[in-house]
């Protein structure tokens, strides 16, 4: 019971701390290199995040659930590192399409490979957790946040040079792969033998993983992704700085859901579902209860507060903010009806809405964006997040109803 107490607070520990990387990094950049460089370094990251799906592919919870060992050490090592690979190339691929600087180029791709080592990272991580060693996993993720942002912190600020900067973050990640690969070593005994049939069988099973994945990342991201082809720099760090707190808020329904998991998951195989339903409009609730409260401390202190942190007055995009921090409590929901949907068993129809999702992003954040720049870019964000969690609403029920 001990081990299981120590796995659980620290894989909390090392998510938070993974997750809150980008808002260190971007703290620093904004105050370091100032708001231009912070806006291409937002860009690179944001796309360095869309990239990583495809190079980490299929989640570690897949490969933790294959209990019966479907496909083996090797089949799952060679799967990650083609995948790394084409990673890599395709990176390169969509900078040279694009024509980016010289900076955004080359910081696009150190964040990129900064991303790859981690997605080769939860590889490893994947069978460590088998050996049910969750705690190890979280101490990594925590060290490896701390060091790498003291390290880019330091670095910074000596030589106000971003793509040395990145180097460190891509060094640090791999001192601490290879103190994972050893910690793997330790616990599996394996001859390196690759059956590129169940490679491919893996790819393949995986794939519906992979893009709802793609798909979740584009969503979060598409206004920053449109805003680089009508906008400057400087929009794009303001606006990855007002939808910080938004990131976080989404975050906070994963954590009012988890401890639901479990008995969500016993009510739906009873088959109890006026009690599921009592369970789903509790944790909607609270989330709701929550945003509220959230909503409000934003109206008063999150501009001054953002003022403070990243010495930068954004007073004028005070409502842009509300927009987006309105948007994220209905991007919150939708990730807890996501999650709920996934306990009774209907991960490919969820690909629909997702997809459908993405292309009314899309839409509006072209059109919006054009018009409006930033307040545009906070309405396409929340008016598809409202779409969306309709949607997935509205199955949630007609499933459970069903």
């Amino acid at each position: 019971m001990k081990v299981k107490k120590k796995n659980i607070i620290w894989n909390m520990i090392g998510i938070t701390a993974n997750a809150f990387i980008s808002l260190f990094l971007l703290i620093i950049v904004q105050r370091v290199n100032g708001i231009y460089q912070a806006g291409v370094f937002s860009y690179a990251f944001s796309l360095a995040c869309l990239f990583y799906v495809i190079a980490v592919y299929y989640n570690r919870v897949y490969q933790v659930a294959d209990v019966k060992n479907k496909y083996d050490v090797n089949e799952y090592l060679t799967a990650r590192f083609f995948t790394a690979g084409m990673t890599i190339l395709l990176t390169g691929l969509f900078c040279l399409i694009n024509g980016f600087d010289k900076l955004k180029f080359t910081l696009i791709i150190l964040l990129t490979l900064f991303k790859i080592v981690e997605a080769i990272s939860e590889c490893y991580y994947g069978f460590i957790q088998k050996e049910d060693d969750l705690a190890y996993v979280g101490k990594s993720f925590f060290f490896k946040a701390l060091i790498g942002v003291a390290s880019f912190l330091l670095i910074d600020v000596l030589t106000k040079n971003l793509v040395i900067s990145a180097i460190a973050l891509i060094v640090i990640n791999m001192i601490i792969l290879l103190i994972d690969i050893k910690k793997f070593k330790s616990l599996y005994k394996i001859k390196y033998k690759i059956t590129y049939t169940k490679v491919f069988n893996l790819l393949k099973e995986t794939f519906p993983i992979f893009l709802f994945t793609f798909l979740n990342i584009f969503l979060c991201n598409c206004q920053k992704y449109v805003i680089e082809y009508f906008l400057d720099e400087s929009f794009q760090t303001i606006f990855a700085i007002i939808v910080m707190p938004a990131t976080m808020l989404s975050l906070c329904g994963q954590y009012i859901l988890a401890p639901f998991l479990n008995d969500l998951s016993k009510l739906y195989n009873k088959k109890d579902i006026d009690n599921l339903n009592k369970y789903i409009n509790k944790i909607n609730s609270i989330f709701m209860g929550l945003g509220i409260v959230i909503l409000i401390i934003a109206f008063f202190l999150g501009v001054p507060v953002l003022n403070i942190i990243y010495n930068i007055d954004l007073q004028e995009y005070k409502m842009a903010f509300l927009i987006i921090i309105v948007g994220a409590v209905f991007f919150g929901l939708a990730a807890i009806i996501s999650s709920l949907l996934t306990v009774i068993k209907r991960n490919k129809e969820q690909l629909y809405i997702y997809i459908i999702s993405a292309f009314i992003t899309l839409g509006l954040s072209i059109i919006l964006i054009k018009y409006y720049a930033l307040l545009g870019a906070a309405i396409a964000y929340l008016v598809t997040m409202i779409i969306h969690s309709l949607m997935s609403y509205l199955m949630l029920k007609y499933y459970l109803r069903k």
